[in-house]
């Protein structure tokens, strides 16, 4: 998709991801050779966009084809390793705890940087497969929790451990990472060296993305947290407290408040400055019974707050005749649509962007009680490709 708007839009200058997730806009950036930045708020994603856009050579796949065997050959340790994470044994099995804790440390050992990092991006892709939870919806779900006509019941934790891994819980692991490092290996061994322009990945918040680069701007192109409520770093917890991406839980807190105001664990006492008329009269035909949080009406003015000053920002930078596009869901709280697409239409109009388009690419699916409260608005229950230019 991005490869198609770069071309459309004959696309020759520097591009720019403000949310760059595992680095998807940056790689058809490069691919086309053309020079990008990224910046995301998640260490997780930045790890993965760095380690996507890096540049390998042949010596560094010799290095990693033997890292790969020293993976084959290790030996279940007899030492105990610990991680801060206090609901590890809750998430794990603790032998397979004890095994992905062991490969980490292993891992962490590995000399050369790039082939460390590929190892620790496998690493890290395995822990949902060896685990007893799995992301689903606005968080993480337990394996042993299921679904049946009469409700959820719960399986005794060591019984469904017992039913769904094997005996050898090391062997386990073990193969889990081989198999994701063997994909690795062969992606780099179709690509690597091939594309030269190397992006240039930044670990911060959005807002504040003009400290890092100054640079002018032809295409910007993302896709930020929708205003749903959903909180990305508790869909990531597990994997950021295993990964040692945070280590307390002041860390984890401040890495939540430093991200798009996009859910309630996000406010993080911000000012809204920026007010929008369309907005507050949305806002007002709340019924504040139906919303299941009394902070959502912020939520949904700071979502729009942070969107105009992000918005505001990538406009300084953009050259004139360049574009934004921004792939973007609609949402709904008490029976009412939030228009996004409309909305972020009208802000780049008040900080001097024309809108192109607004493309509908899909229509989305919201809980029964607001399906059928939503009927007659359905249309506007959608996911769609904000298209403007300066």
């Amino acid at each position: 998709m991005v490869n198609s708007f770069i071309n459309e839009l004959t696309i020759t200058g520097n591009i720019f991801d403000p949310f760059a997730g595992s680095g998807t806009t940056l790689l058809a950036s490069r691919t086309n050779g053309i020079g990008s930045f990224g910046i995301d708020v998640n260490p997780i994603s930045v790890m993965v966009a760095k380690v996507e856009n890096e540049r390998y050579n042949i010596e560094d796949l010799k290095i990693f084809e033997k890292e790969i065997e020293n993976i084959k050959n290790l030996v279940k340790s007899l030492k105990e390793y610990q991680t801060p994470f206090e609901l590890a044994d809750k998430v794990f099995n603790q032998e397979i705890l004890q095994s992905l804790l062991q490969f980490k440390h292993h891992i962490k050992k590995i000399e050369n940087q790039k082939v460390r990092n590929l190892h620790l991006v496998a690493w890290l892709s395995i822990i949902e497969n060896v685990s007893n939870i799995k992301k689903e919806g606005n968080g993480i779900k337990y394996k042993n929790r299921k679904r049946t006509p009469m409700g959820y019941i719960n399986i005794d934790k060591e019984t469904w451990e017992r039913q769904n891994f094997p005996i050898d819980k090391f062997g386990f692991v073990r193969n889990n990472l081989l198999r994701k490092l063997i994909v690795i290996l062969t992606d780099l061994k179709f690509n690597y060296g091939e594309c030269e322009k190397e992006p240039k990945i930044f670990n911060g918040s959005c807002l504040e993305f003009d400290r890092f680069f100054t640079d002018e701007i032809e295409l910007t192109f993302f896709s930020p947290p929708y205003c749903n409520c959903f909180d990305y770093f508790e869909i990531h917890k597990v994997d950021l407290w295993l990964g040692d991406f945070v280590t307390d839980k002041k860390g984890f807190r401040k890495l939540r408040n430093t991200g798009f105001r996009s859910n309630t664990n996000s406010l993080n006492h911000k000012l809204i400055i920026y007010k929008n008329g369309y907005l507050e009269r949305l806002i007002s035909l709340f019924n504040p019974t139906k919303l299941w949080n009394n902070k959502i009406p912020n939520v949904v003015r700071g979502y729009f707050d942070d969107m105009y000053k992000l918005l505001s920002k990538i406009f300084q930078q953009t050259v004139k005749k360049g574009f934004v596009c921004i792939v973007v869901g609609n949402s709904a709280y008490s029976g009412v649509i939030i228009p996004t697409d409309v909305l972020i239409a009208e802000i780049a109009k008040e900080i001097g962007f024309s809108v192109k388009s607004i493309f509908v690419t899909r229509h989305l699916t919201t809980s029964s009680q607001q399906k059928q409260e939503l009927e007659y608005l359905k249309d506007y229950l959608r996911e769609s490709i904000v298209v403007l230019e300066k």
